[in-house]
C-alpha cells in the first residue's frame, strides 16, 4: 500500500484492556473461593458456608450463655413479678431494683454480647470484602469481553515489530544527513537490535510493510511516526505509532479499499450494505465494529454469570433489572466513584477508561440481553422468608427473658418490631445490591434457621438433665419455676378427684 491510501481510511477505536478494581487481601480470598469453584452461585454458596462456620464457635457460645442466663432468669421470676407488680407505675425504680437483682443472682444483660459483636464485626468485614469482589467481577465481566471484541477486529490487521527511534541527550530523534532514522527493537532473544531507515520509504518485516513517515509541528520542528501495514490484500487494519515518544500507542485504522475489495469478494450481502449507504466511510467503521460486537456476543454467551433462574448475579434479582444495563448510565451507576488500575499500576476513574461509546459499541450485540429480565423476585422473596421465620423462633427462644426487660412489657414489643424491621432491611438491601449478595444473605438465613433449631433441641435436652439433677441432688432446693409447676399439677390433681367424687 502506497501512503496516499491513507486518504481513503478511517480510524477505530480499540476497547481497553488489562484494567481492573483493586482487590485487598480479604477480597483475594473470597476471589480464590469463587473462582476455584468454577460456578458462580456455588462459590458463593461455600463462601458464606466459610465465613458461618468461622463465626460459628462465637454462636453457639451466645447461645450456650443465653441459656444459662434463661435459667438464672427462671429461679428470678417470683421476684421479677413482685417488682413488675410494685412499681408498675415507676420503671425508673423497677429498672433500678431489676438491676440490683440481676447483680444479685449472677445475672449479666451483657453476658451474651461479646461473641455477638465479634460475629458482628467478622461478617460486616467479609461482607465488604465480598462486595468489593461483586463489583470487581462484574467489571472483569466487560474487560474480558473487550479483549474478544479486540480480538475480532485486528484479526483483519497484523501485529508487527514495536521499533523506537534513536535518540539523542535532549530526547530528539537523530537523523543524519540523508535523512536516516535509526530505528531500535529487542528480539525474541532479549538482544537490542538496530537498523537504519529513510523517511519516505517502506521496509518489510514480518509480513508487514513499515513507512517511516515525517511530518512538521506547529513550532517549526518535525515529528517521526512508523505506518505499520499488512502486506496481505485480504488484511484491512494497518496502524500508526508515534516514535517521538517513548510508550508505543497504536492508533489504528481501517483500509476501507481494501475492506471493500475483501467484501465484494467474500460477503455479498455486507459488501451491498456498505455500497448503497449514504456515508461510505461511516458504513465501514460500522462492519467493522459489528465484527468486535458479535465476538462479545459470544464470549457473553459462553461466560454468562447466571445462577438459577437469575441471568446475571452480579445485578439484583429483579424483572426490571436486566443482564446487561440498557444505557451507560445505568452501567456506570454500580460503579460510582470507582477508580480502576491500569496495567502500568497507575489510576483513573472508570469514566476515563471505558467511555460511552465504548459500551455502546462493545453490547451493540447484545440487545436481548438489555431488555430480557435479570430475575424474577424469587431468591428475594426465599431470603426474607427465610429471615421472618429465624427471626419468630429466636423470638419464641428469648420470650422468656424479654418478659421483664422493662415494666411496660416495651421488651417484648421491640422484639415483635424487629420481627418486621430485620426482614424489611433486608428486603431492601436484596433490592439494592445484586443477587449474589441475596443469595449471601439466603444461605446465612437458612444457615442461622438450622443452628438455632438445633442448639435449641441440643441445649435444651442439657440443660433440662441439668436441672433435674440438681432437683435431686438438693431436694429441698428446687428451681422455683419447677416448684410452681409442681403446685399447679398438685392442683389440678385435686380438682380432678374432687370431679370423681361427685
Amino acid at each position: 500500500m502506497q501512503f496516499m491510501t491513507l486518504l481513503n481510511s478511517v480510524g477505530i477505536s480499540l476497547l481497553q484492556e488489562g484494567y481492573r478494581i483493586g482487590l485487598d487481601w480479604l477480597g483475594q480470598f473470597v476471589q480464590a473461593i469463587i473462582e476455584s469453584v468454577g460456578i458462580i452461585g456455588v462459590g458463593i454458596i461455600c463462601f458464606t458456608l466459610i465465613l458461618k462456620a468461622i463465626t460459628l464457635p462465637f454462636d453457639v457460645y451466645q447461645r450456650v450463655k443465653t441459656r444459662k442466663q434463661t435459667l438464672i432468669m427462671r429461679s428470678m421470676r417470683e421476684d421479677l413479678d413482685k417488682l413488675q407488680q410494685q412499681y408498675a407505675n415507676d420503671k425508673t425504680t423497677y429498672n433500678q431494683k431489676m438491676m440490683e437483682l440481676y447483680k444479685k443472682n449472677g445475672y449479666s444483660v451483657f453476658g451474651a454480647c461479646l461473641p455477638m459483636i465479634i460475629a458482628f464485626v467478622v461478617i460486616i468485614v467479609a461482607f465488604q470484602a465480598f462486595n468489593a469482589y461483586s463489583r470487581y467481577a462484574n467489571l472483569n465481566f466487560f474487560v474480558e469481553m473487550s479483549g474478544d471484541y479486540n480480538a475480532a477486529i485486528l484479526a483483519n490487521g497484523v501485529q508487527g515489530v514495536d521499533y523506537t527511534a534513536l535518540k539523542d541527550e535532549a530526547g530528539s530523534v537523530v537523523v543524519d544527513g540523508e535523512g536516516n532514522l535509526t530505528l531500535v527493537w529487542t528480539d525474541a532473544e532479549g538482544a537490542q537490535q538496530r537498523r537504519q531507515e529513510k523517511v519516505g520509504e517502506a521496509f518489510s518485516e514480518s509480513g508487514c510493510s513499515y513507512t517511516l513517515l515525517s511530518t512538521a509541528t506547529e513550532s517549526g520542528g518535525t515529528a517521526y511516526s512508523l505506518l505499520v501495514v499488512p502486506e496481505d490484500e485480504t488484511k484491512y487494519i494497518f496502524y500508526q505509532y508515534s516514535l517521538d515518544t517513548t510508550n508505543i500507542s497504536r492508533e489504528y485504522s481501517i483500509d476501507t479499499d481494501r475492506l471493500s475489495a475483501y467484501l465484494q469478494a467474500n460477503d455479498a450481502e455486507a459488501y451491498a450494505q456498505i455500497a448503497e449507504a449514504e456515508n461510505f466511510d461511516s458504513a465501514c467503521l460500522s462492519y467493522v465494529k459489528g465484527l468486535g460486537a458479535s465476538a462479545a456476543k459470544t464470549w457473553y454467551e459462553g461466560h454468562r454469570a447466571n445462577f438459577l433462574w437469575v441471568e446475571n448475579v452480579w445485578y439484583p434479582d429483579v424483572s426490571y433489572n436486566h443482564p446487561i444495563p440498557q444505557d451507560y448510565a445505568t452501567f456506570l451507576n454500580n460503579f460510582s466513584n470507582v477508580q480502576v488500575t491500569l496495567a502500568d499500576g497507575t489510576t483513573q476513574p472508570l469514566q476515563n477508561i471505558f467511555s460511552e461509546q465504548n459500551y455502546n459499541d462493545l453490547t451493540a450485540g447484545l440487545t436481548e440481553e438489555k431488555e430480557a429480565p435479570n430475575g424474577y423476585f424469587g431468591l428475594i422473596i426465599i431470603s426474607i422468608a427465610l429471615m421472618v421465620l429465624s427471626q419468630f423462633i429466636m423470638m419464641r427462644s428469648q420470650k422468656e427473658s424479654s418478659q421483664y426487660q422493662t415494666v411496660d412489657g416495651q421488651g417484648a414489643r421491640t422484639q415483635k418490631i424487629m420481627l418486621v424491621m430485620m426482614p424489611l432491611i433486608y428486603a431492601i438491601f436484596a433490592f439494592m445490591y445484586s443477587a449474589a449478595f441475596t443469595i449471601y444473605m439466603l444461605i446465612s438465613s437458612l444457615f442461622s434457621l438450622i443452628v438455632t433449631l438445633m442448639s435449641n433441641f441440643i441445649l435444651g435436652r442439657i440443660f433440662k438433665k441439668k436441672e433435674e439433677k440438681q432437683v435431686i441432688e438438693v431436694n429441698t432446693n428446687k428451681p422455683k419455676w419447677l416448684i410452681e409447676r409442681e403446685a399447679r399439677e398438685r392442683e389440678e390433681n385435686k380438682k380432678k378427684g374432687k370431679n370423681k367424687d361427685r
